[in-house]
């Protein structure tokens, strides 16, 4: 008979009896394809078509798929071999353009600007980060600021106020200021917000935070000069940037330093006693450009002072080293071969999505590693467009400056272009490692990581719902429980990321408690035991299941051509093209590809008990403690099949029954019924006399 779909023989026939009918039909459809000029083209074009032996011109990975064996394993070499040459390359040039310098000299000039300190008002030492008033601000310009920005003077052992030579003159000896250092600021209107009617008697005016559309453009102070009017972002060539607080624009009111300490100093006494900051200040920057030229790098610096309507002043800072000049040594120019390589090769790579494009039509879309594809050649012309935008500028900026000593070295557009070429590059980068996976899923066990996420994708997903869900209920709950008073939860976005490093043990939970400490100890435990112990946990048994089904189906899979004996079959064939009299002798592989313990682990995945599975193994007498050869897996084979095509013949043979049958069966049983419930009434009646002639007879002797 033919097995149970839930017995154990059903379980072992399933994936090798597929396997050998899609064998058996491949051998038939190549015996036709062999005979006719044109191949059959699948009528459903959602689903995989059969393997065919027709050659195509330009065949990709991908639609090698839908052909042999041999064109998946060739065409996933040629690409390999390319995709290789093209991940050096972007290595080469995003990697080789790197260097740790470029780290040392934002840490040295932070070390400068930053971490030295100075005196306040009231004689007190702080540092740059420490600043949180006007008068702070006014001491560090005029004391700290002052002294790094100009080098005038260095140590010497004999005369310690000896003047340096013109060339030393530069930040920390060796950083040379380009140009001057600008001081602007940006301002908000009296009355840009609304104040309750209870206080408008005691507040007379308003200065909201800031926005565009609250800015401040009447000129102020003296009335004359850039630093008492308005000026716009085209004049000051300033981009905006995005604070602590707000997002301010590029215009302001400016004041170009001078080349000179004691005229520097003289502008800001000026700025000072002129009252230059106000309460409608929102934000001051001081921004200034340096080039080293012993390791050829720019570093573009901003200091920002923002002013929130709250009060106080909260520093913070962004140093930026760039390369700008290119071309200069031997290395860039190897760089440069390898970018245009990059190039290239993205290039082909788009003319190969073009032509799945052609071939696939709408199923293009529904494959995972199409889109790696686009996001690769998109990072690549990105990275293309931006360095036509940036290298053609560098020239003229450098230019400018030398032509104005006395301005500002504004590099601030390049600067940010040359972070987005790197953002570009190192995205292009990261996409280009992670499609290496896609030519290691050639090989089964290669591609266990691939199959895994692709097989538990739709629980993740699920997973997914359920646990955000969770997350940003803990998110707010933390944001409005702790909000006002720490600062990782100053915010719900801050809330989140937060609670992201509460999962990898990175927490705060003094700063919980002492905000609130009723709810801080039931906040955290909660959280750790939803999150932690059981959605995390849950994760990880998701993974841990698909993983162990993935083994298995490798397990039990029957052996294909690998790649390592398609290439050893092409070397052969390579060296008998060449004149060497070698043959390739191919080992015979077993068709089926299975131990004990992968058949036992089969059908305990099946739900099989262990009782079962011995007397499996009892009925086709097989050695639990042996290997299961080749022949035993084919005597199994054979005697399913035999099972399977008797019951076939069987049920070919039987004839077919009517519906006029069923009917004539369902009146005989009606009739039946009716019998078995007439002899069930007199069957009652009789028992019942005969239970009343036992009670006769009782009475009667007990009279007697």
């Amino acid at each position: 008979m033919k097995p149970k779909p839930d017995s154990p023989e059903a379980v072992i026939k399933a994936t090798p009896d597929v396997k050998k009918k899609e064998g058996t039909n491949k051998d038939a459809q190549d015996k036709t394809d062999a005979k006719d000029d044109k191949p059959d083209k699948a009528k459903d074009k959602g689903a995989k078509s059969e393997p065919k032996e027709t050659k195509v011109r330009w065949l990709t990975r991908a639609m090698a798929e839908d052909f042999t064996r041999q064109d998946v394993l060739f065409t996933t070499f040629r690409e390999a071999v390319l995709y290789i040459i093209f991940v050096v390359a972007v290595t080469i040039c995003t990697v080789g353009r790197r260097s740790a310098s470029m780290f040392y000299i934002t840490q040295a000039l932070k070390g400068q600007f930053l971490e030295k300190h100075f005196q306040t008002a009231n004689e007190k030492d702080i540092n740059y980060k420490e600043i949180r008033s006007a008068t702070d601000f006014w001491h560090y310009t005029q004391s700290l600021m002052l002294e790094n920005f100009y080098w005038e003077h260095y140590y010497n052992p004999y005369n310690p106020v000896s003047k340096a030579k013109e060339d030393d003159k530069k930040i920390l000896f060796e950083n040379k200021l380009l140009g001057v250092p600008r001081i602007r600021q940006v301002k908000v209107k009296n009355d840009s917000c609304i104040i309750h009617e209870y206080f408008r008697r005691l507040f007379l005016t308003c200065y909201d935070l800031y926005g565009p559309a609250d800015e401040d453009r009447e000129p102020f102070g003296l009335g004359t000069g850039t630093a008492w009017t308005y000026n716009t972002a085209a004049k000051t060539e300033s981009i905006p940037f995005s604070g602590k607080i707000s997002k301010y624009e590029g215009g302001g009111f400016y004041q170009d330093l001078s080349t000179n300490s004691d005229e520097t100093g003289k502008i800001i006494r000026d700025l000072k006693e002129n009252l230059w900051i106000t309460r409608g200040t929102r934000a001051i920057f001081i921004d200034f450009s340096i080039y080293n030229a012993n390791l050829n790098l720019f570093c573009v610096c901003k200091l920002i002072f923002e002013f929130p309507p709250t009060g106080g002043i909260l520093p913070s800072h962004s140093f930026h080293a760039v390369h700008l000049i290119h071309y200069v040594n031997s290395w860039d120019y190897v760089t440069f071969v390898f970018e245009c390589t990059v190039y290239a090769i993205a290039g082909f790579f788009l003319a190969e999505e073009i032509r799945e494009i052609i071939y696939f039509k709408l199923r293009y879309f529904l494959q995972f590693w199409t889109y790696i594809d686009v996001i690769i050649i998109g990072m690549a012309f990105a990275n293309l467009i931006t360095s036509i935008v940036v290298f053609p500028n560098v020239d003229d900026a450098i230019l400018k400056i030398q032509k104005n000593p006395k301005q500002y070295g504004n590099l601030e557009y390049l600067a940010e272009m040359r972070i987005l070429y790197n953002n570009f590059a190192a995205s292009l980068l990261f996409f280009s490692y992670i499609k290496l996976f896609k030519y290691l899923n050639f090989n089964k066990t290669m591609g266990q990581l691939n199959n895994t996420l692709k097989r538990c994708a739709f629980d993740i997903l699920g997973f997914s719902i359920m646990f955000f869900i969770i997350f940003f209920a803990f998110a707010l709950l933390g944001y409005l429980l702790f909000g006002s008073q720490v600062e990782d939860f100053s915010s719900f976005g801050v809330a989140m990321f937060t609670l992201l490093r509460t999962i990898l043990g990175d927490f705060d939970y003094q700063a919980i408690e002492k905000a609130n400490r009723v709810l801080a100890p039931i906040y955290f435990l909660a959280y750790i035991f939803f999150v932690f112990f059981v959605l995390l946990n849950m994760f990880l048994a998701i993974i841990n299941d698909t993983y162990a089904d993935v083994k298995t189906e490798i397990a039990i899979a029957p052996d294909e051509m690998q790649m390592t004996e398609f290439l050893k079959k092409g070397f052969y064939k390579m060296l008998q093209k060449c004149g060497c009299n070698i043959k390739y002798f191919q080992q015979q592989k077993a068709e089926f590809n299975a131990t004990i313990q992968q058949i036992r682990d089969a059908l305990k995945k099946c739900g099989f008990s262990d009782l079962e599975i011995e007397m499996f193994f009892a009925r086709y007498n097989i050695d639990p403690l042996a290997e299961v050869g080749d022949y035993d897996i084919k005597k199994i084979m054979k005697e399913l099949e035999g099972q399977s095509m008797a019951k076939e013949k069987v049920d070919e043979d039987t004839t077919l029954v009517h519906v006029s049958d069923f009917i004539t069966q369902q009146e005989r049983l009606d009739q039946i019924e009716k019998t078995i419930q007439m002899l069930a009434t007199k069957i009652d009646t009789l028992i019942k006399k005969l239970e009343a002639l036992e009670n006769v007879r009782k009475t009667k002797a007990t009279q007697g």
